[in-house]
């Protein structure tokens, strides 16, 4: 994960008239990048993320909350980038970090099971010679009263400049690149065994044109069928692949080009939820855990 290149200073309108209306956004004054990677950003005791989880609506985040973990580092990253570049440009009501009295609060777009947005506060790190500037002091509702000293609630996270990316156009066709998809060594463990061995070379050709048609097909009768992903900064789209039966076995990365979509690898079923879940939690039946 990269550090953010400048210091950026969020403009907040100050509740208290002494303070400056220019809140720097490292505590005490002193130089530091803003660092992109949460967990260098700030020190997490581990008991605040059992607090994240009995907030939100219950969902599996994994043994020891490991998609929770991989959520929230990424969901920040997002946010630091988000806010760098649009710090000098629009209130802080629309950044996904506001800093404000030496305090930082970060929408994790995440909700309570009565839909109250979930943020993240966090605090200066008092301790000495401490290695993060800042310290998670926890995870609140947007109706707790730790809270109310801000005046201005960050916004979610984005992902999509436009909407329109996320959702599959049923006219663009798809260019595969097969041989890089079924020859690349990352990817050959991911393909079923019945499928594999020099003999099933050509089988294994055909049965992943078939799926790639059949996906296509699914995805134009039901759009919901495809599923977002960022990766590279950019939206991707996951197609389910039925190579050996009807039940999905890969994901199928598409990514949108002019006039068509490119697909340039595959996915296990655990990787592609891990990877959709980090934009929303996916509710279509073949990747929903």
């Amino acid at each position: 994960m990269r550090c953010a290149c400048r210091r950026p200073v969020a403009r907040i309108e100050s509740k208290h008239p002494h303070n400056s209306n220019e809140i720097d956004w490292t505590p005490h004054g002193d130089p530091q990048h803003l660092c992109s990677n949460v967990y260098d950003f700030a020190f997490c005791p581990e008991p605040c993320y059992d607090r994240l989880v009995d907030l939100t609506d219950p969902e599996d985040w994994g043994p020891s909350n490991r998609i929770l973990k991989n959520y929230l580092l990424f969901s920040f990253s997002r946010a630091v980038f988000l806010t760098e570049r649009d710090v000098d440009q629009t209130a802080p009501s629309n950044l996904p970090l506001v800093f404000d009295d030496d305090r930082c609060l970060f929408n994790t777009g995440l909700y309570t099971r009565r839909y109250e947005t979930i943020y993240g506060l966090f605090e200066p790190n008092t301790k000495p010679d401490a290695r993060q500037r800042w310290f998670l002091k926890g995870f609140f509702k947007e109706s707790d009263p730790m809270l109310v000293s801000f005046e201005y609630l960050p916004c979610r996270v984005r992902f999509a400049e436009d909407p329109s990316e996320l959702v599959f156009d049923y006219r663009l066709p798809i260019r595969s690149n097969i041989d890089h998809i079924l020859g690349d060594e990352e990817n050959l463990p991911r393909i079923p065994a019945s499928l594999m061995g020099e003999g099933n070379s050509l089988l294994l050709r055909r049965a992943f044109e078939g799926a790639v048609v059949e996906a296509a097909r699914r995805a134009a009768a039901n759009y919901t069928l495809a599923v977002p992903q960022f990766y590279g900064g950019r939206i991707q789209l996951l197609l389910p692949l039925c190579l050996t039966g009807d039940k999905p076995e890969l994901a199928l990365t598409i990514q949108r080009e002019d006039g068509f979509y490119a697909a340039r690898t595959c996915l296990t079923l655990d990787m592609a939820y891990n990877n959709a879940r980090l934009i929303c939690r996916p509710e279509t039946s073949w990747i929903k855990r």
